[in-house]
Parts: structure tokens; C-alpha cells; sequence
């Protein structure tokens, strides 16, 4: 894209010169002539004054015509949402006329001009991602309502709902009027539920009265009427929410551990430092960076903020500890255990014991378990164990099912993706990944989670055997290597990794994994 990149500032300042009147540009659209030509400058020009009469200038959105921001929308989400307009799959009569009238070359351009540019205005505040619980709205777009399979807004869309790579796109800076009318188009099934459907799926989750709140944190507009702090347990069921519950609406457990309300944290000093130690288990490489090797948080393995039942929920390990571990054959507290985490699962370092982290961490999860039965193992702890499959697992199946099911969110390449320096979704394998000591290497705890919990806010929607399947693929490529590595590849694999549901030290592709 030689042109954009060379006048795409030019065109930009010169936008509002090009509109002689918005109403007459409004249908006048340009079509290009073959498909295979791109059009030139003075086309793009025209096109772009012709989106500019209603998105506004340089994309930034027209909130009083409901027309929504499209600077930083990506590439392949713009073309999605033109491409739907233009064969009626999205329901909007005037964005029908105008998809239908451009060229696929030029809705090339289009998305190639926009992608290129700011994603948010700059000098607009973000929503306040660790504001969760301050209001209906930004709890559910923090923290979602996991047992109603909602997950956080944030998980997709990115910290601030800045959007994230080429396929989800921001939300914040939209106009709340907007955000309604497509949350409501999806339930209507009037516009594409999206990649996997997921978009259709959550949108008929949500409480009319959900959406709204959403819609106006991510708008910037002040808690309305009603739209109070998050509702407790009991709120929920009268609103007929699922209970927020430790159990997944789906989980074969009927009966699980229920999770205190956030809001019976006291406000005192152990209150503050449970608060902290929420806020490590969430940004855990940003907040405990000298601890962490891997750009992963404890929340990405341990869903809802720790809560979510079959994720290996904080109130189900806490009360179990301490207990006798094979992995490292000895009797561990709670405090070990965590740390074990940050050398294996984070490829970082364990904090020493008595660590302000630690102390952090431990203070959180001993405030979740408040009321659990002590020594007891709780329904939905841990990752379910799943039986094994009929077939054995299999690579080239996992292959098919990741590129189908995985590759929105953790990429072609299995490396996750970022918004700047925030983790939205982990790299599966490579060096940003967990190491070769992490419990996740084990393809029957990664068939357990993914089975349970992904893809993100359609668990259990995998067979046992796709599960299997995708386990396998996923812990068949390298990463970092084993902090207990001793002298060779094969001695570790003996000591630690004796296991056909371990590929450590196995032949993939001509390559021995864990040989690096």
C-alpha cells in the first residue's frame, strides 16, 4: 500500500476540503472498476470524504448520528463488517447502499487507511480497568458474570477496550446508543454473531439492563440511575442471573463452594492487602515483574479472577494445603505452591517466602476460601479429569481444530496476543510461553482446562476428544525449557517427565523437544 503510506496524511488533512456537502457525498460512493485494481489517490479521497460525512474526520465517529468511530478498527474486522453490509448479513439499509457500491479493492484501501490510524483519541480517559465493582457497568466489563458464561469485556477487547490485533475490535470511545443497538442486533441475529459465534452467544447472556451499563462505562458516561455497584449473589437470582457461585452453569457439579461477595472485603488494612493481591493474580507481569519470565498472569490459567470453578480456583486449592506433592516429593504449604507457579507456569522465579507478593497472593486466596471446609477437596477444583478419549490424541487433528477454534485469540503462531504491554491472551508455546515444568506441559490437565473453559466464554462446547485432540498440538511445540533440567534432555524427561501424557524429550517433526 504504497499510496496510503505515502499520502495518508495528505489525504487525511484534506478530507474537509473534499466535502462540498455531506448529504450530496452521502450516496455517492464511488465504485472502482475491476476487482483487481487498487484504486487511485483521488478515489480513495473521494471514498474516504464520503465515510468522513457521517464517521466523521480521520474516522473519529459521529456520536449525535449514531455513526461509530473507525480510526484503529483492524483490517480484517473492517473488512468483515463491509463485506456483511454489502450481502445484506448485517442489517443497515444506508451501510448496505454503500457497501454494495464499493469494489473489493477499494474496501481494501478503506481498511488498510483506517487500520493505520489512531485507535482511541489520545486525549480521552480510558476506562479504569482496576474499577471493577464501583459499578455495574464496569464489573461487567472488568469482570464480567462468569457463572451466566459471560466473561469480562476486557479479556477480548483489550485493558481500556482498546481492541486487540486485526479481528476484535475497541469499544472504548463508542457512544453508548451504539454499543445497545449492536448488543441488541446480535440478539435480534440482525448483523454476523461474529468469529465462533461468540459475539451472538454472549449478547443473549446479558440482561437488558446489562447491556445499558455496559454500554455507558465504555461510552465514558457517569453511573446512572440504577447503575449501582455490582449486584450481590442474591441481586443477580431476583434479576434472574445464574447465582455467582464458584460452578459453571455447564459443570457437572451441581453443588460447589460459593465464592464471598467482593463486597464483604473489609475496608481496613487486611482489606487493602486482599485487594493487592487481586490486583498480582490479574496483572501479575506488570505488578510482580521481578518474579515473572513470561509475559503471563495468574488469571489466564485461573479464570475469573480465580474464581471459576474447573479453572483451578483459588478456594479450591487453599483449604487442600498443605499436602504431599509427587512433582516435588515433599509436603508443601500454600505458599510453595505459589511459588512453584511463578518457576514454572510464569518461567520466572519463586519469590522468597515471606515476600510482600506472596503474602499478597495467599491473603487473597485465604479471604476467597472464607467458609470452605478444610482438608476437603471441593466440586470444581482443580481441572476436571477427563477420560481418555476413544482414539488416541491426535497432532493433525489438533491442527485443524486450532486453526478453526484458537487462532482468534492465541494466533496462527500460538504466540497470544498483546494490547502494548498487557497480556490479553498467552502465548501458547514459544519463549513467552509457560516452561516445560509447568503443569499445563501435561496433556490430560490441558485437555481438563480446555474442555472446561475454552474456547473463552464457550466452554464445554469441545467433545472429550477434541479436547484431547488440541491438548496434544498445543504441548507438542517447544518452549522454555525445564528449570530441573539435569545434564540432558533424556535425564529429565527420566526424572521428571516419565509419562506418555508428557512430550518433553519426544521427536516432533524431526525435532526433540526440550532439547534446546
Amino acid at each position: 500500500m504504497r499510496v496510503l503510506s505515502l499520502h495518508r496524511e495528505g489525504i487525511a488533512r484534506s478530507i474537509g476540503a473534499s466535502l462540498l456537502s455531506g448529504a450530496m457525498l452521502l450516496f455517492a460512493m464511488p465504485a472502482v472498476g475491476a476487482d483487481s485494481v487498487r484504486p487511485g489517490e483521488s478515489e480513495l479521497k473521494a471514498a474516504l470524504a464520503t465515510c468522513s460525512a457521517c464517521h466523521g474526520e480521520s474516522g473519529a465517529g459521529n456520536e449525535a448520528m449514531g455513526a461509530p468511530r473507525l480510526a484503529g478498527l483492524g483490517r480484517v474486522y473492517f473488512l468483515e463488517q463491509l463485506n456483511a453490509f454489502a450481502n445484506g448479513d448485517r442489517k443497515n439499509a444506508t451501510m448496505q447502499s454503500m457497501a454494495e457500491g464499493l469494489a473489493k479493492p477499494m474496501r481494501a484501501s478503506l481498511a488498510d487507511f483506517y487500520a493505520s490510524l489512531e485507535t482511541v483519541d489520545p486525549k480521552r480517559q480510558d476506562p479504569v480497568d482496576d474499577a471493577a465493582g464501583s459499578s455495574r457497568g464496569a464489573w461487567l466489563a472488568v469482570r464480567g458474570n462468569w457463572p451466566a458464561g459471560v466473561p469480562a469485556c476486557s479479556e477480548c477487547h483489550g485493558p481500556g477496550g482498546r481492541g486487540v490485533g486485526a479481528e476484535i475490535p475497541p469499544l472504548a470511545g463508542l457512544s453508548p446508543a451504539y454499543i445497545v443497538e449492536q448488543l441488541e442486533s446480535w440478539q435480534q441475529r440482525d448483523r454476523p454473531a461474529g468469529p465462533l459465534g461468540l459475539m451472538g452467544v454472549i449478547a443473549n447472556r446479558l440482561l437488558k439492563e446489562d447491556i445499558s451499563f455496559v454500554a455507558a462505562y465504555y461510552g465514558g458516561v457517569a453511573s446512572r440511575e440504577g447503575d449501582t455497584k455490582a449486584p450481590s449473589n442474591a441481586e443477580r437470582q431476583d434479576a434472574g442471573v445464574v447465582s455467582l457461585a464458584g460452578a459453571s452453569p455447564s459443570s457437572s457439579n451441581s453443588t460447589t463452594f460459593e465464592v464471598p461477595d467482593e463486597r464483604s472485603i473489609p475496608n481496613d488494612d487486611f482489606g487493602r492487602e486482599v485487594r493487592r493481591g487481586e490486583q498480582i493474580f490479574l496483572h501479575t507481569a506488570d505488578a510482580a515483574p521481578q518474579y515473572v519470565g513470561s509475559p503471563i498472569n495468574c488469571a489466564s490459567c485461573h479464570l475469573d479472577s480465580g474464581r471459576r470453578a474447573d479453572s483451578a480456583p483459588l478456594w479450591g486449592a487453599y483449604t487442600v494445603y498443605p499436602a504431599y506433592r509427587k512433582k516435588t516429593g515433599q509436603v508443601n504449604t500454600f505458599a510453595e505452591r505459589i511459588q512453584g507457579c511463578f518457576q514454572f507456569s510464569e518461567n520466572g522465579r519463586p519469590p522468597p517466602l515471606g515476600d510482600p507478593v506472596l503474602t499478597a497472593l495467599e491473603t487473597y486466596a485465604y479471604w476467597m476460601a472464607k467458609g470452605a471446609p478444610v482438608g476437603i477437596r471441593l466440586p470444581g477444583t482443580g481441572y476436571p479429569k477427563l477420560v481418555e478419549p476413544q482414539l488416541p490424541p491426535s497432532y493433525q487433528r489438533g491442527q485443524a481444530l486450532f486453526e478453526q477454534k484458537c487462532v482468534l485469540c492465541h494466533g496462527r503462531d500460538g504466540q497470544g496476543q498483546m494490547s502494548g504491554n498487557a497480556t490479553v491472551f498467552p502465548a501458547l508455546w514459544g519463549d513467552r510461553s509457560f516452561n516445560w515444568g509447568a503443569g499445563m506441559e501435561q496433556i490430560d490437565n490441558a485437555a481438563g482446562f480446555i474442555k472446561a473453559n475454552m474456547p473463552l466464554g464457550l466452554g464445554r462446547t469441545l467433545s472429550d476428544q477434541e479436547a484431547w485432540d488440541v491438548a496434544l498440538f498445543m504441548d507438542s511445540h517447544e518452549r522454555p525449557q525445564d528449570p530441573r533440567f539435569d545434564q540432558s534432555t533424556a535425564r529429565t524427561r527420566e526424572e521428571f517427565h516419565q509419562t506418555r501424557l508428557s512430550m518433553y524429550g519426544t521427536t516432533v517433526d524431526g525435532r526433540m523437544l526440550g532439547a534446546r
